[in-house]
């Protein structure tokens, strides 16, 4: 039964485990952003054959992050980091409140030459003066007589020795909070047109909705677009109201989010709503302009029967490049079909020669006829993302910690520093030892300057 025991407490406690469990989550956070995933993961599942598609619903590999294989790779990991520290820290903090206990049984005879300077003075005279000087780096210092003299032992940085410990707490706060998210978080979608207030929140993944307890109006939206007639910018300009009282105002973009009633929302996307007009404008050569209000299916003849116009198609935003109608216009000269674009200036701008490259989007391709088109009282709607995450405060202050721990570990180390006091007919002998956790050369360094300061201060005794 014991040996059972300790198998399993050595299971938990290593490395091996920690190496393998960090391989796995990287993996699996791989898998998570090459795969898409759960909104996006439905155009992609379309293309897998059936037998793939099962495979990926069974591992959960369209919602990784909230898959329970993943879950349990964390959960083991915080497990063996809390193994890990539990197992270690008794060692720790006997190191740290032992602090640089003296050998009385460490000898000049066990040191190097180099390490060993002459004094001039009995011992009981250097020990006041060699206690005060490491004093001054370590702080304190403790002393142990012996037959030949004395040895003063001092330490610093004992601290160094939790580094680890802080970074293990880091990792389990960051832990703690992805699964506080993961589980306990909320994500969903607010729709609001242009003028009108909304309080209902979709939860992402069709999951239901929630009513929630204040309203948010879109008092403005604003969309600017690039020269090709891409968009460049949109922008909701928001209220928040509660019990029909005006709490807050802001504007939302993308990349700069509004928190309010414990919700983050983000500018997610925007679109049209049915309805307004949609006017189409027709001019010959250099006579008067006529403007129709038109629709799909709608049919009227240019003048002088010179050919019968139907508008096949009208789409919001016809490949990233804003409105655009299809016509078909059929006269004696046959039929003829192209797009009219509203932006058609500014693509053809950013885009020069693109009217004969593509003539489908020429609106003179029925000459002498140019067509034009505009949209007339228009309502655009915004997309919001709302989020509502309790792990946020968790992941940063594990990211904190994390920081602070990484920073304790590889800038600082547990240096203990002895000197070795002995006297040989009433002169003075001074060796020095040190050693410490980590940063050989640098603890080098620290103990040839201590030695010279030792020389230094004989010297001018």
């Amino acid at each position: 039964m014991t040996k059972a025991r300790g198998g399993f407490r050595d299971f938990f406690i290593s490395v091996r485990l920690t190496i393998v469990l960090l391989a796995a989550i990287a993996l699996g956070a791989l898998l998570g952003t090459i795969i898409p995933q759960q909104e996006a993961a439905e155009a992609f599942s379309t293309r897998l054959h059936p037998a793939l598609l099962a495979v990926f619903q069974v591992f959960q590999l369209f919602n990784v992050y909230n898959s329970a294989w993943f879950i349990l790779l964390l959960v083991l990991l915080a497990v063996n980091l809390i193994a890990c520290s539990v197992d270690r820290f008794p060692a720790a903090w006997r190191q740290f409140r032992g602090g640089a206990a003296p050998d009385g049984a460490e000898r000049l005879a066990d040191l190097p030459p180099e390490r060993i300077v002459a004094a001039e003075r009995p011992a009981a005279e250097e020990v006041s003066r060699l206690e005060a000087l490491l004093r001054k780096r370590c702080g304190r210092v403790q002393k142990v007589e012996t037959p030949r003299g004395f040895v003063l032992a001092g330490g610093k940085g004992a601290f160094s020795r939790f580094g680890v410990f802080v970074v293990h707490m880091g990792v389990l706060l960051l832990i703690a909070g992805g699964l506080a998210g993961a589980i306990f978080g909320v994500q969903g979608y607010v729709e609001i047109a242009e003028g009108d207030t909304a309080n209902t929140m979709q939860f992402r993944g069709g999951k239901g909705a929630e009513t929630l307890p204040f309203g948010i109006r879109c008092d403005r939206f604003t969309v600017e677009y690039y020269e090709n007639g891409t968009p460049k910018v949109f922008r909701s300009d928001l209220t928040f109201l509660e019990k029909g009282k005006v709490v807050r105002q802001g504007a939302l973009l993308v990349n700069h989010p509004i928190a309010f009633g414990g919700l983050r929302f983000y500018q997610s996307s925007y679109g049209v709503l049915p309805g307004g007009r949609l006017a189409l404008s027709y001019v010959r050569g250099n006579g008067k302009a006529n403007e129709r209000d038109v629709a799909v299916g709608y049919t009227f003849d240019l003048p002088g029967a010179e050919g019968r116009v139907e508008v096949l198609r009208a789409e919001n935003d016809l490949m990233r490049m804003g409105p655009a109608v299809k016509l078909s216009i059929t006269s004696i000269r046959g039929n003829v079909q192209f797009w009219v674009f509203r932006n058609i200036e500014r693509i053809k701008e950013a885009n020069p020669g693109i009217l004969e490259q593509v003539p489908l989007m020429n609106p003179a391709l029925f000459a002498p006829y140019v067509f034009s088109m505009q949209k007339k009282g228009e309502k655009f709607y915004t997309v919001l993302q709302a989020a509502r995450d309790p792990g946020v405060p968790l992941v940063a202050g594990g990211a904190a910690l994390l920081i602070v721990g990484l920073m304790i570990t590889f800038f600082f180390s547990h240096r203990r520093f002895r000197i070795v006091l002995e006297e040989e007919k009433g002169e003075s002998r001074i060796g020095l030892a040190g050693s410490s956790n980590r940063d050989p050369v640098g603890l080098e360094n620290e103990m040839n300057q201590l030695l010279a300061e030792i020389g230094r201060a004989e010297g001018r005794s």
